[in-house]
């Protein structure tokens, strides 16, 4: 099914942020491992393993419409020097989502 361009573009944008979340948390779930909270590591790279099926719907929706997934582009990775930038650079990330998808809503209906 030949999907309209800028509908690929917003999917192609949401993929973006996906792959962008899936590396910060990943990165923010390590070094909460390596201060010893282990406990909160573990919920962090659930929300990571999370992200990469939300960047799987991504990419099957893009190829559905005959578009091309975009693997190699990513946001910026906003880095916590602790726990609690940790949380609100993460928390950021899940506004800017909420934007990003409205958007496409708003393209698609």
């Amino acid at each position: 099914m030949k999907g309209d361009p800028k509908i690929i573009a917003v999917f192609n944008e949401v993929l973006k942020a996906e792959l962008t979340a899936i590396n910060q948390y990943f990165l923010h779930s390590e070094m909460c491992a390596n201060w010893g909270y282990y406990r909160l590591a573990g919920v962090i790279r659930k929300e990571s393993i999370e992200e990469m099926t939300h960047a799987e719907k991504c990419m099957e929706r893009i190829l559905y419409l005959e578009g091309t997934p975009n693997m190699s582009d990513y946001f910026k990775i906003n880095i916590g020097g602790n726990v609690l930038d940790q949380l609100n650079n993460d928390l950021q990330l899940e506004y800017d989502a909420v934007k990003r998808l409205n958007k496409g809503i708003t393209l698609c209906g």
